[in-house]
């Protein structure tokens, strides 16, 4: 796992590096190199025009010029701060590092306080750095609407440009990036979205600052190591046996993705209680799964309570319906069972209407994970989807401490928390944007747990397995033409 930090944190390790003795030209120039070493690794360009604010970003930008111009390279300055009343560069509003750094650029390099692009092959965006979270005005406003269009390939020194280091929203206008440089660590604005779509590739320098703490965690493939060992001399009951309760009448796919996925993720036994309508469906299309059958019209309390004490997780919700019946399976599911429950799709939208279900969630404390997509998160929690989608971490967070579970919020960038770690996830992709593809997670996570994880390592590991097939699949289908069964049969592929 990587560690990502908020623009605060990341100030806050900065001068510490700086009060224990290191010179903070010396981060600066540090910085300017590693941003210099990619941009001639990743850009083949030799006329270059640097965009520079009067913060520190800008100090990066005019010390990368002066390294490339000493290198041969074809340097251009656009200064884009504060200028006073004769048009030059206004140095009384300039942090100081980025003042000296303007005293240290030769006078050989051309100088403009408007960009010129004539010969230009590429760009480095050093205007505002991880600061900024006012919208962008002025020249520098005019600079980058100009400079947008013509879809120069642009470097980001830390972060574009306009989008909020904390949140990754853009208030006004950002210049999208081919690769942006993370001084020694991603912030949160580079991973959530729309920041995340700006960044471009992200590549991370290490300059000799260092945190001793951290906002949130960034899932990595080789997280999946922590995954329960699967010993030569094991047999089925040993991998664990999930219960997967959904399946309505018509909407039988949702816990067939989630049995299958169950199972493909190393489940030993998976049972599926539904509707007595599904049998034929489930015996055709999964006769691995055991299956436990009801009437809709008259739930047997003692198949339910038996069905649960067998199983060492259980799923519910997938294809469940909003029904009468629906609604007593989970107030039973919520009350009877000790082992890791997963409650997704229709069990949590029963759950955000009905205060008794939500009581029954609440005392049931972390063993017990939701994965609501931002509609049912916005249900479940009374807040409105734009509130969340602005800050997902936030919300999140705070869901999972006032109500004791382990939060998997789905998006773009899926959020894991228990209320007391942050977890984030970048793999997969819009090709997951399929029917069934929340029923393949559920199952993924499920299946994590009966085999022993704890319910946040099912959890967080659960979506980046599923995250990682999803990319696996993308190599065989392509966005356009993934479905959830091509998630699964990626499942065999990443976890082998």
């Amino acid at each position: 796992m990587l560690p990502v930090l908020s623009a605060a944190t990341m100030r806050a390790a900065d001068q510490r590096v700086i009060q224990e003795g290191t010179p903070s030209q010396v981060l600066m120039e540090r910085a300017a190199k590693a941003a210099l070493a990619i941009l001639k690794r990743d850009f083949n360009t030799t006329c270059v025009l640097f965009l520079c604010g009067n913060g520190n970003n800008g100090g990066d930008g005019l010390a990368m010029a002066r390294f490339f111009a000493m290198e041969g390279g074809n340097a251009r300055v656009c200064f884009l701060g504060a200028l006073t009343p004769e048009g030059r560069p206004d140095t009384a509003g300039m942090s100081a590092e980025c003042a000296r750094q303007l005293a240290l650029l030769p006078k050989t390099i051309p100088f403009s306080t408007e960009p010129n692009i004539a010969g230009v092959t590429a760009l480095v965006d050093a205007i505002f750095g991880i600061g900024l979270t006012r919208p962008i005005e002025g020249r520098a406003k005019r600079a980058l609407e100009f400079l947008r269009p013509l879809l120069l390939p642009t470097l980001a020194v830390d972060i574009p440009s306009g989008v909020n280091a904390d949140t990754g929203a853009v208030t006004g206008v950002a210049l999208p990036a081919t690769v942006t440089v993370a001084v020694s660590a991603p912030k949160l604005g580079h991973l959530l979205f729309p920041g995340a779509g700006i960044c471009g590739k992200l590549e991370t320098v290490d300059i000799g600052i260092y945190s001793d703490r951290c906002d949130a965690l960034l899932l990595e493939r080789s997280d999946l190591k922590e995954l329960p060992a699967r010993p030569a001399n094991a047999h089925k009951g040993r991998f664990g046996r999930v219960l997967i309760i959904g399946g309505s009448v018509g909407m039988s796919g949702a816990a067939y993705f989630a049995a299958k996925a169950a199972l493909r993720a190393g489940a030993g036994l998976v049972e599926i209680l539904t509707p007595a309508e599904n049998r034929i469906i489930y015996q055709t299309q999964l006769p691995e799964a055991l299956l436990t059958l009801y009437d809709p019209t008259h739930i047997d309390d003692a198949t339910v309570l038996s069905a649960l004490g067998r199983a060492d997780a259980v799923a519910i919700g997938m294809g469940l319906s909003q029904s009468e019946s629906a609604a007593r399976l989970v107030g039973l599911t919520l009350a009877n069972t000790v082992k890791p429950l997963i409650v997704d799709a229709d069990a949590i939208n029963l759950t955000a209407r009905d205060p008794g279900l939500f009581a029954l969630l609440m005392a049931r404390s972390n063993h017990t994970v939701i994965t609501p997509h931002l509609m049912e998160m916005s249900r479940i929690s009374s807040t409105s989807i734009a509130a969340i989608a602005s800050d997902p971490l936030t919300h999140a967070y705070r869901f999972a401490q006032s109500t004791g579970t382990v939060v998997v919020q789905k998006d773009a960038r899926t959020v894991i928390t228990d209320g007391t770690a942050l977890y984030l996830n970048a793999c997969g992709n819009s090709g997951m944007a399929t029917g069934g593809s929340g029923d393949v997670l559920a199952g993924v996570i499920a299946s994590f747990a009966a085999q022993g994880a704890t319910p946040l390592d099912a959890a967080k590991l659960g979506v980046l397995a599923h995250a990682l097939a999803g990319d696996a699949a993308l190599a065989h289908r392509g966005n356009h033409g993934m479905i959830a069964s091509d998630i699964i049969d990626g499942l065999c592929e990443v976890l082998s």
